[in-house]
């Protein structure tokens, strides 16, 4: 082990571990310490865990927040771990925005308080200041969670109060909040239009905006360029009806979009699309 250069010890081997085990290795040093809070190590963790066959699932029930196993190679019944929290919060009073390398993005419902907390490290910043910036509205606004090109995790806020619209962004490498603009002359700043959580996929978190009951021709995607900052509105896939709905989904970093045509009660089709060269092409009937 003394021969072994110290990326290699901690890239290469203690990044496959377990997140228990590695939260073990924390204790061995300060330099693994360090090392291990560090958003190079949870990257490569991170990427080898999506790899892996042991998958974890976090289930927030009405008094405990666990962490299930999933293994589909070897499937049975493992004994969940609790999660404990070092933020006071109950958790039915928290709703889950966003996730991104291991890192949860969390809105607390009793102060509206924005917090970005990592289960497996237990570190946790709350995003609210004076200025009335990281306070969310489950009702109103939209997040999403990516990392930019200068390698800075970022908290994209969509803050919808009185009829108006404000763009925030959290830098995590700067501990500040920034605005940025939005697409002009367009309506989505008004309620009737409900916005999906964020998909990334592809150096872009995306939206889809519903107006209303969902009919077809009061539907888009917003997508939100993570590099330039910027937004662009691309079209909806070429569906009419009177009730239409549509789930992103990043499969293998291309953007999908499940479209479900029909109410809650029956649905009569849904459809696979994949967006291709920002046109969406259409795929398997489900």
């Amino acid at each position: 082990m003394s021969c072994l250069p110290f990326l290699v010890v901690m890239l290469d081997i203690i990044a496959r571990l377990p997140p228990k085990d590695v939260a073990q290795c924390k204790l061995v040093c300060k330099e693994w310490l360090d090392f291990i809070l560090d958003r190079k190590f949870v990257r490569a963790h991170c990427h080898y865990m999506r790899a892996s066959a042991d998958q974890k699932l976090l289930m927030v029930g009405w008094k405990t927040i666990e962490v299930h196993s999933l293994n589909y190679k070897s499937p049975g019944f493992i004994v969940p771990r609790g999660v404990a929290r070092p933020f006071y919060a109950h958790p039915s009073r928290m709703f889950f925005l966003a996730s991104l390398d291991g890192m949860l993005c969390v809105c607390l419902q009793n102060t509206c308080e924005l917090v970005v907390w990592n289960p497996l490290t237990t570190k946790f910043k709350k995003l609210a200041n004076s200025n009335s910036q990281g306070f969310y509205k489950v009702d109103r606004d939209a997040l999403g969670f990516f990392v930019d090109s200068s390698d800075d995790y970022n908290i994209l806020h969509i803050k919808r109060r009185r009829g108006t619209m404000t763009v925030y962004i959290y830098s995590m490498e700067l501990n500040s909040w920034s605005t940025v603009r939005f697409l002009k002359h367009r309506p989505y700043h008004h309620y009737t239009y409900l916005w999906s959580p964020a998909t990334l996929c592809g150096g872009g978190l995306y939206f889809v905006v519903t107006q209303c009951r969902g009919r077809s021709d009061g539907l888009s995607v917003i997508r939100f360029d993570v590099n330039s900052k910027s937004f662009s509105e691309l079209c909806f896939p070429n569906v009419y009806d009177d009730e239409v709905s549509g789930s992103l989904v990043n499969i293998n970093e291309e953007l999908h979009m499940y479209v479900c045509i029909g109410n809650y009660d029956y649905r009569r089709e849904i459809v696979l699309w994949r967006l291709k060269n920002k046109s969406w092409m259409k795929g398997h009937v489900l």
